[in-house]
Parts: structure tokens; sequence; C-alpha cells
């Protein structure tokens, strides 16, 4: 069975009551502006937004349960409309693993944005915007197909840094 046809939102959401619950006694974490993050932050409803991040970050990661996400750490809010951080402790590669390579695809197909920034020792934070088909550089985002066009537009087949092309594929051979 692959994972891209399991319900990761769903298994978010499920569990969301019970997370919450669990940490309702304990303390806030805030971020550096004062937004709350980890379960307590957490919306009661996961909104289509959320639902797709965590698709993409369970199809991402082999699951959302194995996901390496700090659920206690995930800042809901304070990125902007309808933005997420997600932390996370993991290598991303584009083919051994592929978790860079299915990333990028994934928020090309769904036109979501992603930052990866620095989040500490062996940590990265991911951070996501819903982005639309159409508009400014700032508020749309190409599909897949679009993305591959543009990159083939801006490198020439020819160009040394491909494979077969001219330049340093074919002097190591």
């Amino acid at each position: 069975m692959s994972y891209a046809r399991m319900d990761h939102a769903g298994w978010v959401a499920a569990n969301l009551p019970h997370y919450k619950k669990a940490v309702g006694a304990q303390k806030p974490r805030k971020d550096a502006f004062g937004s709350v993050k980890g379960w307590h932050g957490a919306p009661d409803v996961l909104t289509p937004f959320h639902c797709r991040i965590f698709d993409i970050l369970g199809m991402t990661f082999g699951g959302i349960y194995n996901a390496p996400i700090s659920w206690d750490a995930v800042q809901w809010n304070g990125w902007g409309r309808e933005a997420i951080a997600v932390p996370v402790r993991s290598d991303l590669a584009t083919w051994d693993g592929m978790a860079l390579t299915r990333l990028v695809f994934l928020c090309h197909e769904a036109r979501i944005r992603c930052e990866v920034r620095p989040n500490g020792p062996h940590h990265l934070l991911l951070a996501f915007w819903q982005r639309a088909a159409e508009g400014c550089t700032a508020t749309r985002h190409p599909d897949l197909d679009e993305a591959v066009a543009m990159f083939r537009n801006y490198l020439p087949s020819d160009h040394a840094t491909v494979y077969g092309g001219s330049g340093a594929a074919a002097e190591a051979a």
C-alpha cells in the first residue's frame, strides 16, 4: 500500500482532541512572538489547508505517525493568514529516502509554498503557505508541470551540469 493512499490528515484530526486534552493542564509553550505552540495552539478542527499539509508531511516521511515532527512545537499561528510552521528532526535528500523530492513535488502539486529553515541542532522548520495559480510572486505558486517547464526554460539541455551534457558529467566518465 502506498502512503499516497492513506488519510494522514484524518489521523491528525482523530488524535487532535486526545492530544489537546493530554496537554490541557500543562503550561502552553509560546514562540518568540507570543503565539501558542504545540497542541495548545492547535485548532479544534483542521482547516482544508492543514489537511493538505499533514497529507504532504505523511507522504513525505512515510506516514504521519512516523513523521519526525516535534508536535509540541508546531506553530499553528503567527506566520500569516493560513500558514503553519512544522519543526522536524530529519535529513532531507533528493533520492535515497526521497523526502526532499517528495516534499518539493507535493508542494508544487498543491500550490503550497514551503520554506525550509534551520531550527536548532539536527532540526529543520518547514513553513507552509497556500498560494494561488495566478497573481504576483507573493501570492501565486506554480504547479509541478509549470515548475518543470520554467526550470527547463532556465537550464539549457546542453549545460555542463546536465548528466550526459558537455561538461562535468562527461569529464567524469
